[in-house]
């Protein structure tokens, strides 16, 4: 026969757990990059729809259309309240919107004023780069009309 060491009589344990364990990181570094993901998605598709409003009714129409498996007529009675709403809602906003910057200068006067110099500056950056990210122009006096799908 053949000079080979014997082969042991007791195999290495399986490190079970170790696969297991990166199982898990696996599937929890999954769900954190989709769920960000998720997140700017939706964060983009509200800004968009908060600085276009023109394009809001359409794309409700055309999801109530899906969902409820509404006639083409039902569908452009749909999107015209829809339209007529939004114009309701914006005038509003537009009656609001003095008061609403009024607080906004307000807030940025009080809390400049707390501040140093250089903190100042850096507030007035922030506050500026808020508003223009989170807080939309003011609507038009006369939306844009839209077309119904």
């Amino acid at each position: 026969m053949s000079n080979l060491p014997p082969l042991p009589t007791t195999l290495r344990p399986r490190r079970r757990w170790l696969r297991v364990v990166a199982a898990l990181l696996i599937f929890v570094g999954g769900m954190v990059c989709g769920g960000g993901l998720t997140v700017i998605v939706a964060v983009h598709n509200i800004r968009y729809a908060v600085r276009h409003p023109e394009t809001v009714p359409p794309k409700i129409a055309r999801y109530l259309k899906r969902q409820l498996d509404l006639t083409p007529d039902q569908a452009t009675q749909v999107e015209a309240l829809i339209a007529q709403t939004q114009r309701h809602l914006q005038a509003i906003r537009r009656r609001n919107q003095p008061q609403v910057a009024m607080e906004l200068a307000n807030l940025r006067q009080q809390v400049g004023s707390i501040l140093t110099v250089d903190q100042r500056d850096k507030w007035d950056e922030i506050f500026d780069q808020a508003i223009d990210r989170w807080l939309p122009p003011p609507p038009p006096d006369e939306p844009p009309a839209t077309q119904p799908s």
